[in-house]
């Protein structure tokens, strides 16, 4: 079924919508969901996670449109997302067992280098968006379907109305320039 035919059948039936769905999809969430939590989390947590996906999808149902991106996408990014949070609470609930059994009043907090180490990857992903924004259009567009919302070649194409050819000419062409700019800048922080 296609995007376009499930938000129809969302329209008239969302009650069956809900039922294709989760028929199609589930074991996508599922190793999502057990990517993220492989190590933290019982069998129970991640069947409870994974059902928090698709809770969380069905109450944003109406914000989603065919037009703006693939269902498989938006779900996926949803999964993501809560699976993360589902990570956090995991993670800090057993760090607080953790503590409480060992009798611990002290915990230390993270390690200097592990938090420099995040600063500089949240400001190399800002830098990243800023050049993707100032790609132009359709670049910018180009790149955030494809590497955002996961859409082919072809979906971009349609959406933009492109053929999926020049699509990928300028995909490749906005990446190198991507690739250009990061490193003329990187090379410029070690000057």
């Amino acid at each position: 079924m296609t995007d376009a035919e499930w938000y129809s059948l969302l329209q008239t039936s969302p009650r069956e919508a809900r039922r294709v769905l989760i028929e199609q999809y589930a074991n996508l969430v599922y190793a999502i969901v057990r990517n993220k939590l492989g190590g933290v989390a019982s069998r129970e947590d991640i069947e409870d996670c994974v059902s928090d996906v698709f809770v969380a999808l069905f109450e944003q149902t109406q914000s989603y449109r065919p037009e703006n991106g693939s269902l498989k996408g938006y779900l996926s990014t949803i999964a993501k997302r809560t699976a993360i949070d589902a990570w956090r609470r995991l993670t800090y609930r057993q760090n607080i067992t953790s503590s409480m059994d060992e009798d611990e009043t002290l915990v230390l907090p993270a390690a200097q280098d592990d938090t420099e180490q995040e600063v500089m990857e949240k400001f190399r992903n800002k830098r990243l968006w800023e050049i993707i924004k100032g790609l132009g259009e359709p670049d910018t567009a180009i790149i955030i379907r494809q590497y955002f919302y996961e859409q082919t070649a072809k979906e971009i194409g349609n959406a933009l109305s492109m053929t999926a050819a020049a699509v990928q000419k300028r995909s490749i062409r906005a990446r190198a320039r991507i690739k250009e700019l990061l490193q003329a800048e990187q090379e410029g922080e070690l000057l």
